[in-house]
């Protein structure tokens, strides 16, 4: 039950964000458009950042617990990667199309990446937490962070491209060039 609620609330969190969008509508912001951003956002994320986030949580494990053979959880965990996070990457790609920039800047990565470290770390304690207490933040914090961070920053860098890009004002996210 405490996993649904996560998921609800992280749900709404992003869906607030889509509203924002919506409201806020930069000239060319067609609702076309900005629907595509958020599924062009959420396809991509939920492919790719599970897998970026479990590797970088398996090298970290490896390199501090320095036992080369963990690695070996890289190829045997990745089924494990996608069940735990392909809801906050989903989640987390449908932010980053919501608040895709006009002009892409170092801030408009860092913005997605503290949402995925936000959305990384809510559902790992829906999974963990039975009180939803403090003191069971650490398991979250230490997992679900680190992944949500790095692979959102990773995510976010290809999704939008160099810092500087510019989108075209008119068209969807299919037919923008680089």
């Amino acid at each position: 039950m405490r996993l649904l609620i996560t998921v609800c609330i992280l749900t709404l969190a992003a869906l607030a964000f889509v509203a924002y969008r919506y409201a806020q509508r930069a000239p060319g912001d067609t609702p076309r458009r900005i629907g595509s951003d958020v599924l062009a956002g959420a396809i991509m994320f939920a492919l790719f950042a599970p897998a970026i986030g479990g590797a970088a949580v398996t090298i970290t494990i490896s390199a501090i617990a320095m036992a080369p053979k963990n690695l070996m959880m890289l190829i045997f965990g990745l089924p494990w990667f996608y069940i735990f996070g392909a809801v906050p990457a989903l989640l987390c790609g449908v932010v980053a199309g919501a608040l895709r920039p006009a002009r892409t800047t170092w801030w408009s990565y860092a913005k997605i990446a503290l949402v995925g470290g936000v959305f990384g770390v809510g559902f790992v304690q829906g999974f963990t937490s039975r009180e939803f207490s403090w003191e069971e933040l650490n398991g979250s914090l230490a997992i679900g962070g680190p992944a949500g961070v790095f692979s959102a920053f990773l995510c976010s860098i290809w999704f939008y491209g160099k810092p500087g890009n510019t989108r075209p004002a008119d068209g969807d996210a299919a037919r923008a060039t680089v």
